[in-house]
């Protein structure tokens, strides 16, 4: 995975929140699409200018021709926060992420993902190493928001069995098990639907 920086210059007069809401616009469209990774995005106010760093999973991930339909339509939003498009600058290649499978469609795909992985959760079934999403069709709406937001379930409920031996824990398993005897109360104890 790559680090890259992207810098937002001001052509006209705007606010903060005009800024504000057209990049944060443009990274989740990124984020949904598969060509940034993560959830948080800090944005860094300059003169004139603003920052955002951001994990894209190849060196040429944010190239326009990975785009959706969505990111392009939140690139030409960022004119009406009066916003150039980005400049990109490639920092390098982050040392602690997996690199990407090599740009060959492989026999198989496996969803695959725990509370740790920053990468995409769709992987190569011969070398188990991370697809970027934007290398396959749009799954639902033009972009890939169904399999993040899978992950970010499934990283969820991975770091509480991970936690191991919390109340929390032992009450969504018997949730689970059970779904009509029990339910969860909102302070996360697991209460007998027969003694209500």
């Amino acid at each position: 995975m790559y680090v890259v920086e992207l810098q937002f210059e001001c052509f006209d007069n705007t606010t903060i929140t005009a800024v504000d809401k057209a990049i944060n616009g443009l990274m989740d469209a990124l984020r949904y699409n598969g060509q940034v990774l993560g959830r948080e995005f800090p944005i860094v106010m300059g003169d004139g200018e603003f920052y955002v760093r951001v994990v894209c999973p190849e060196e040429q991930s944010l190239h326009p021709r990975n785009h959706s339909d969505f990111v392009k339509v939140c690139l030409n939003r960022l004119t009406e926060a009066c916003l150039l498009a980005p400049k990109m600058r490639l920092l390098g290649r982050d040392l602690n992420s997996e690199e990407a499978a090599e740009d060959e469609t492989p026999s198989w795909q496996i969803l695959y993902t725990t509370y740790v992985h920053t990468c995409s959760p769709l992987r190569s079934g011969e070398s188990l190493l991370p697809i970027p999403l934007y290398r396959n069709p749009p799954t639902l709406n033009g972009d890939h928001k169904a399999v993040v937001k899978w992950q970010t379930e499934w990283q969820a409920c991975d770091e509480i069995q991970m936690a191991g031996g919390c109340r929390a824990e032992h009450a969504l398993c018997m949730k689970f098990a059970m779904p009509t005897a029990y339910y969860l109360s909102a302070d996360g104890i697991c209460v007998d639907a027969s003694s209500t």
